[in-house]
């Protein structure tokens, strides 16, 4: 083949090339265009965020209402304590910011499919989040059901959804955060003081008892009264442990602490800070109703135990009540089982032992 065709055929190849390349870069682009876009599942929400005033979010067996006050958020049911802020702020981002993306089915009878039936219904996975204003009125109210992955790797993830009040379901893009289960919704550590930095401990019991503990050396020791039976110091230090990451699991107002109150404890720290607390039981819950006193550098976080604490009545594991509170008596040492008598088995009448065989 001469140069010249050569050349020809090629330049005529690029030519076709460059065509077919046009072709699919046009046809990708009109499909592209044509394809619908996610749109906001809820479209006038960003410009009315500041109005909410309360968020509801439930399933079918928990309830959880946060109310806003001026920029925080409080657990209405849960004698208003601050919610994390942060978190009610990301869900209400990412109700603004939710796209549906693909309708789905819009019969009912496929909806516990994607996990979006009545969210009330005993069997559904459903969750149901509604925002409202100051006026009680809905601004948003959202069905949540089944999340998967993105498609793509580091792409948004997917939440089947469906608006309250209608039957279209919606493939949406976007996470939401929206449990239900108020534990989470709370920073719930109350202090964390090592038990050598506990300097004193001093107890009231309502059915009475009195006790003094003081640091002596590198231990606390009792001494009111001074007439004590033998303690296990192994249960001493324990009760200076009774500060060492104490959480709470439920909260109420101070006023409304339920259950028999069981006395008062007071501790005194190297750092000049005194926490004390009034201690009550109801059934398998121990509350208590913290206030702290601090001196030199113990001021400003006794000032922050009484802003965050003061109020409220505290519900704690029941084992750290009983460490916190104790008797007496409950801090001798466990009682050694008593050695059963060795028994002998009786002679039959007649009977006379007989001496050992020699060389047996």
């Amino acid at each position: 083949m001469k140069p010249r065709s050569t050349l020809i055929l090629l330049f005529l190849g690029a030519l076709a090339l460059a065509a077919g390349v046009y072709v699919q870069t046009a046809r990708e682009g009109s499909e592209f265009a044509e394809a619908p876009a996610a749109r906001l599942a809820f479209p006038d929400l960003a410009r009315r965020i500041a109005t909410v005033a309360r968020i509801d979010i439930a399933d079918h067996a928990k309830k959880l209402v946060l109310t806003r006050a001026g920029d925080r958020w409080l657990l209405a049911e849960h004698g208003d304590f601050p919610a994390i802020a942060t978190r009610a702020h990301a869900l209400l981002a990412a109700l603004t910011e939710l796209r549906l993306v693909e309708a789905r089915t819009s019969n009912p009878a496929d909806f516990a499919r994607l996990g979006l039936d009545a969210p009330d219904d005993p069997k559904s996975e459903a969750k149901l989040v509604r925002l409202r204003d100051d006026k009680g009125q809905v601004l948003a109210a959202l069905i949540i059901g089944h999340t998967r992955p993105s498609p793509e790797p580091g792409g948004t993830d997917q939440v089947f959804v469906r608006i309250e009040g209608q039957n279209q379901t919606w493939l949406a893009a976007g996470t939401i955060d929206a449990d239900p289960d108020f534990g989470g919704w709370m920073a719930r550590d109350i202090v964390n003081i090592g038990h050598d930095q506990v300097t004193g401990i001093t107890i009231d019991r309502a059915a009475g008892g009195h006790l003094v503990l003081a640091r002596q050396g590198d231990k606390l020791v009792v001494t009111v009264p001074d007439d004590h039976p033998v303690l296990d110091q192994f249960k001493i230090d324990g009760m200076a442990r009774g500060l060492e990451f104490l959480s709470f699991t439920d909260v109420r107002k101070a006023d409304a602490a339920p259950g028999q109150k069981l006395g008062h404890v007071s501790f005194t720290t190297s750092d000049g800070l005194t926490l004390a607390a009034d201690i009550s039981e109801d059934g398998t819950t121990t509350w208590a109703v913290f206030t702290a006193a601090g001196k030199d550098k113990a001021t400003a976080l006794a000032a922050e135990l009484n802003q965050k604490f003061g109020r409220f009545a505290l519900a704690i594991p029941s084992w750290q009540g009983k460490t916190l509170l104790p008797t007496l008596d409950d801090l001798k040492p466990p009682e050694k089982p008593a050695t059963p008598p060795v028994s002998v088995a009786p002679e039959a009448p007649g009977e006379t032992a007989s001496p050992p065989t020699p060389g047996k």
